[in-house]
């Protein structure tokens, strides 16, 4: 795991006149886009492809005068943007898939420019629709009561992590539609097109959670397990906040009985929990150092998290030291002699998504050329990896269920897209269209 790979150093202003936002940057840009439009100018397809460019223009100067100056950061006695390793493989991740796009449209006929111009769609959809279901999902972990600045800031703090696929999927699929509707493009055949570069992003895009410690999977016993690093405080790892808070530092898990208690789900071997030859699976809490886990307004897990997270905070030789009280048991005395230097061994669920992902984009790359109709390969690649993801959140641990269903949110969302790539399988088989780019174009774009 490496959260950040370096600094780079940006001063608040250079003679005077801000470097970020209303600035030098700004200035740049705004030379690069002249110089463009002017080479630009001597093409006849110049009014059709400056108004295809000028959403773009507005992003990055928009992103300039209020995205960056929230992203710059302290450390030590420097300050500048940090370039997060999540980032840096995110961009990985965007080269590849379109990369791997525009060769295989090239293959079958189609101008790689088309596939240019929808990467920048679907990038742009694909990471605000990721995001905003992740701080969604996650609201409470981004707002700062009355401070909507504060709020604002934390959102857009991409590059640290906190994008959720199945957000990216949304979003790009809102897009590209009207991408298609607007360019008079087969949407099923450009869809199964790029069906592998999804997948050759998702690799790299999973490796990026893995060096943010995001989407981390549950305790591991099996040579293969991980341990993430504590951080440097307030800015704990992931994995490593979820075993501060969850107890599992003390060797007990916990889960909800269905009359809203907290009761003790697991008690791990060889922890502090387990020399005292108290605790025991089905065992109920009523309260943590006084703190009763029932009758507030809060949810009963949340309680028991705050009170674990307090046990840390505690001075002196209280620090790590709480009394659990079972019903039944009375109070239970536990300690801990230091934090913890690194989480628990979980598994590393990042490594297998990318390889999962990975594992796809062979497998539909192999698959493509033996289609019948367009819109099988896109069917089958939703499919199957939303059938890999359901999987996959049986041992990851950032998600909780949610709405009664025992599932969580990605468990449910894949339900339903696994639902969808059946219906669209089957309807593109009894369509019974001819292909829009039959083998044969790309047969005789390789010779």
């Amino acid at each position: 795991m490496q959260r950040t790979l370096f600094l780079i150093p940006v001063p608040d202003d250079l003679f005077g006149l801000p470097v970020v936002g209303v600035g030098w940057l700004l200035i740049l840009w705004g030379l690069i886009v002249a110089v463009w439009i002017f080479l630009l100018s001597r093409k006849p397809t110049f009014m059709q492809e400056l108004l295809g460019h000028l959403p773009l223009f507005a992003v990055v100067a928009a992103a300039i005068v209020f995205v960056l100056p929230m992203l710059r950061v302290t450390e030590g006695d420097q300050i500048g943007f940090p370039i997060r390793g999540y980032g840096v493989l995110l961009v990985f991740a965007i080269v590849s898939a379109v990369g791997l796009a525009a060769y295989r449209a090239q293959q079958m006929g189609l101008n790689p420019e088309v596939i240019f111009s929808l990467a920048m769609v679907l990038i742009i959809c694909g990471v605000v629709g990721a995001r905003l279901f992740f701080v969604i999902q996650y609201w409470e972990n981004f707002y700062r009561p009355g401070d909507w600045q504060a709020t604002a800031q934390e959102i857009f703090k991409v590059t640290e992590g906190g994008i959720v696929v199945y957000g990216s999927l949304i979003g790009g699929a809102v897009a590209f539609a009207v991408f298609c509707y607007r360019k008079q493009i087969n949407a099923l055949a450009l869809a199964d097109l790029i069906a592998p570069s999804l997948m050759i992003g998702m690799f790299f895009g999973r490796l990026g959670c893995f060096m943010n410690g995001c989407c981390y999977g549950g305790l591991c016993t099996l040579p293969l397990a991980v341990q993430f690093p504590q951080g440097i405080a307030p800015q704990y790892t992931p994995p490593y906040v979820r075993h501060l808070e969850s107890g599992a530092f003390y060797g007990l898990l916990f889960v909800e009985n269905e009359e809203d208690q907290v009761i003790v789900a697991n008690v791990l071997p060889d922890s502090a929990a387990s020399k005292t030859g108290k605790f025991e699976p089905g065992d109920v809490v009523e309260s943590i150092d006084g703190y009763p886990l029932q009758g507030e307004s809060y949810e009963p897990l949340d309680l028991l998290k705050n009170r674990f997270l307090a046990s840390w905070m505690k001075e002196g030789p209280r620090k790590g030291t709480l009394e659990i009280k079972l019903a039944d048991k009375g109070d239970v005395a536990l300690h801990v002699d230091e934090m913890p230097s690194a989480s628990l061994p979980i598994h590393p669920t990042q490594i297998y998504s990318s390889l999962n992902g990975f594992i796809l984009c062979l497998l539909v790359l192999a698959y493509y050329p033996f289609r019948k109709t367009d819109g099988e390969v896109i069917a089958l690649t939703l499919g199957l990896y939303s059938i890999a993801r359901f999987l996959l959140e049986v041992i990851r641990t950032d998600e909780y269920a949610i709405g009664g269903t025992g599932l969580t949110i990605s468990q449910n969302v894949s339900v339903v897209i696994s639902v969808l790539a059946v219906c669209l399988f089957i309807f593109a088989r009894i369509r019974k269209q001819p292909l829009a780019w039959p083998r044969e174009v790309a047969l005789n774009a390789d010779s």
